[in-house]
């Protein structure tokens, strides 16, 4: 349904409007920085930052779907030590799952270290 008022506007059904709202929410989420993509990711430029950057940006530093958009490298402040064991285990299944290579024992540890030097408390 379309209406005039004061110029052209367009009427959004509710289930609509509802779609709109959840999108805007996750557009605000994504681009206030839970996304990790247009944060400042902390202490890249360190040697644990470096091989974390180097073999998780494996996947995360690709684009995903036609826009060409990346998910850029997780941020560590996002999660706890905790969470980032069971979701590191969890990568891992996953890169053998997609035929890349393991990681080693040592990337393990640095990568590891890395994520539990910014976890969130």
């Amino acid at each position: 349904m379309t209406s005039v008022r004061q110029g052209i506007a367009t009427e959004i059904p509710v289930a609509g409007r509802r779609t709109l709202a959840v999108l805007q929410l996750l557009a605000m989420l994504w681009f206030g920085g839970c996304g990790g993509v247009l944060t400042e990711i902390p202490d890249l430029n360190t040697p644990d930052g470096r091989v974390f950057a180097e073999r998780c940006g494996a996947c995360h530093g690709k684009p995903f779907g036609g826009h060409g958009i990346t998910h850029g490298v997780p941020d560590p402040r996002f999660r706890t030590v905790l969470e980032w064991q069971e979701e590191l285990a969890r990568m891992e299944a996953l890169m053998r799952e997609k035929g890349m290579p393991p990681l080693t024992e040592v990337e393990r540890e640095t990568i590891s270290r890395y994520l539990n030097g910014h976890a969130k408390p």
